[in-house]
């Protein structure tokens, strides 16, 4: 066995010679040329055509895991001046497994040997320098020759009573430190573990300390931690990667840093970090699928509408322009919007920093379609910065929907007033027929139906001048200050006969003076006497019925009630309606007048009533 440095003079062959005396397999490899001679043992065992080739071909004849313990021992001879050292090895082709020397001579040349088959007894050596892989095997090197690293409890020796209270201090920063830290002698020993360091990976330092790493950790359980402290130790580069440890279930990112001393690893917790990120991820997947696959449009913009940070994909759809180009100009969206609506859309952007609000509004897309939108907007803050976020829909099938149902209504109406005149002026009509014939067939009678006659064309002119009434437009309101005992009293002197032939008794209460208001004073005079007139025809004979007047310094109230039969809900509910009444001879017109005039005054109109407790009606008009 070669035990001593050789010259560069010494020729390869030579050295293969000698080693070929005692029939062992050898070759030797150049470092610096990257190449390798073998001799005829080797060339046998490895089972390899040529004495000569290159040193990656060459290791290709070894296990994957061999190959990488190769070039970790040859880092080791070369740049920590060691000797020799030794390790086991397994072939690639036959499985079989060696005992290797290497010899480092000079310059880059290493002797390789393989001495003899590898069996279990070389494992026990107490002294080997080893180095993992993933067969849990060993990497053994010769103690005799190589430079041992004391274990060591502490992080540093000191040698005063000043460094050992600095010894101390450290000690203490280390133990507090709020990551995991450990410390691994440049022969595989772990050296120190902070309180940190156990908690995360559950194993105690005081059962680990000056053990071999792979006596702690497992290598088929850790396999990819060793690959990274190896390629740490050989590149002399900080790695760092992740790792979740099985025994406490805690994801790790661990840092190793290469010295001279061997190798500083640091692990820091991020398990909730990465259930976080893990969260956060499932949240965006699920506003995606709800994005992706909804019509209405989800935005979020700065709140100066300058800068877009989300617009979904569905508004290509609805506007027709590219996401991307609304992106770059966010003011694009404009360009869409019909210019009547355009001053409003702006104002209503403007809104939605300070407000929730929205907006509805026409757009004319680049294909021509014609479409409603209806956007919505709201200001938010996130960790202190303003967004403004909302969502567009499409309001188009809506208004088509509304105006539907508006020309059914209005059909529907039609039909119904059609219905109602032609039965309302069917009856006077049918009179006058009847007694117009009676009267041509028998002359000396004709003056006896003449007032009845009469009476019928009147009734079918008020049915008429009703409707001429609701066909006014509300543009036909002539305003002018009018003095509101005025009216009340004119009311009152025009109806009071009535009342009293029915022995009713018509009251007035009012707090006001000499209130004046501007209304058009016809129609105001049409409301109150159709409300007074059918209070009178609902309560019949000796009856109550009060006309109360109430001012403020905005609307004047009048309500005129009375203490007839009532009105149940349904009944309530039913007023307005065309030709709903519940008096005998009544048509419904009268209450339809009286709302369409109050509406035309911008004023309400409401009924309060319950069966056997009479019904009052409430008027506000603004002054």
């Amino acid at each position: 066995m070669i035990r001593e440095r050789y010259s560069d003079q010494v020729h390869s062959g030579e050295i293969l010679d000698i080693l070929s005396l005692n029939s062992t397999p050898a070759c030797l490899l150049d470092l610096r040329l990257q190449s390798v001679t073998l001799n005829q043992e080797m060339q046998e065992t490895l089972q390899l055509e040529n004495t000569n080739m290159a040193f990656a071909k060459w290791a290709r004849s070894f296990s994957s895991t061999t190959q990488s313990e190769l070039q970790q021992m040859m880092h080791h001879l070369l740049t920590e001046g060691l000797h020799e050292t030794s390790l086991h090895v397994t072939l690639k082709k036959s499985f079989q497994k060696y005992d290797c020397k290497l010899v480092h001579l000079t310059n880059g040349q290493i002797v390789l040997t393989l001495i003899s088959p590898y069996n279990d007894s070389h494992t026990n050596h107490s002294t080997d320098h080893t180095i993992p892989h993933s067969d849990n095997s060993k990497v053994k090197s010769d103690s005799r020759k190589t430079v041992q690293i004391k274990p060591r409890k502490g992080i540093l020796p000191f040698s005063n009573i000043r460094e050992a209270q600095l010894s101390k201090r450290m000690t203490h920063l280390v133990d507090k430190f709020p990551h995991g830290l450990a410390f691994i002698s440049n022969t595989w020993d772990i050296t120190y573990a902070n309180p940190k360091m156990e908690e995360l990976t559950g194993v105690s330092f005081e059962k680990s300390i000056n053990k071999k790493l792979w006596d702690v950790y497992p290598v088929d359980e850790y396999y990819h931690v060793f690959q990274n402290y190896l390629r740490a130790m050989e590149t002399q580069e900080t790695i760092e990667f992740e790792l979740l440890i099985q025994k406490t279930d805690i994801v790790v990112e661990m840092t190793v840093h290469p010295t001279e001393l061997g190798l500083t690893v640091f692990a820091q917790d991020i398990t909730q970090y990465k259930k976080h990120l893990q969260a956060l991820k499932d949240s965006e997947e699920r506003f995606a699928v709800l994005a992706n696959n909804i019509k209405d449009v989800f935005w979020i913009t700065d709140p100066d509408f300058k800068e877009l940070h989300y617009v979904s994909p569905s508004f290509q759809t609805l506007f027709g322009l590219s996401r991307s180009d609304f992106f770059e100009n966010p003011s694009a969206i404009l360009d869409v919007i019909e210019g009547a609506h355009r001053e409003k859309v702006e104002k209503a952007l403007s809104m939605m920093r300070e407000e929730k609000y929205q907006v509805e509004y026409k757009i004319k897309d680049f294909h021509g379609n014609e479409k409603w939108v209806r956007t919505r907007g709201f200001p938010v803050k996130n960790q202190g910065i303003p967004y403004v976020i909302g969502i567009h829909e499409d309001m188009t099938e809506y208004k088509e929907m509304v105006q539907l149902k508006e020309k059914s209504q209005q059909l529907s109406t039609i039909s119904q007033m059609s219905a109602g005149i032609a039965h309302e002026i069917k009856n006077p009509l049918t009179a006058i027929k009847g007694f117009l014939q009676i009267g041509a067939a028998n002359p000396e009678l004709r003056d006896n139906y003449q007032e009845i006659i009469l009476d019928e064309v009147n009734r079918i002119e008020t049915i008429v001048q009703d409707f001429m009434m609701l066909s006014k437009p509300k543009s036909s309101i002539q305003l002018e200050e009018v003095e509101l005992h005025q009216v009340i009293s004119y009311v009152k002197r025009l109806l009071e006969p009535e009342a009293e032939e029915k022995e009713i008794k018509l009251t007035v209460e009012s707090t006001y003076s000499d209130e004046k208001i501007m209304t058009e004073p016809k129609r105001l005079n049409q409301i109150l006497i159709n409300l007074v007139q059918n209070a009178i025809d609902a309560v019949g004979e000796a009856g109550e019925v009060s006309i109360d007047v109430k001012t403020s310094s905005e609307y004047i109230t009048i309500s005129v009630s009375d203490n007839g039969p009532g009105l149940t809900s349904q009944e309530i509910a039913k007023i307005g309606e065309p030709f709903f009444t519940t008096k005998e001879k009544g048509t419904g017109l009268g209450v339809m007048v009286s709302k369409k005039i109050v509406s035309d005054l911008n004023g309400t109109i409401e009924y309060e009533s319950e069966k056997g407790e009479g019904t009052t009606v409430t008027v506000k008009l603004a002054k």
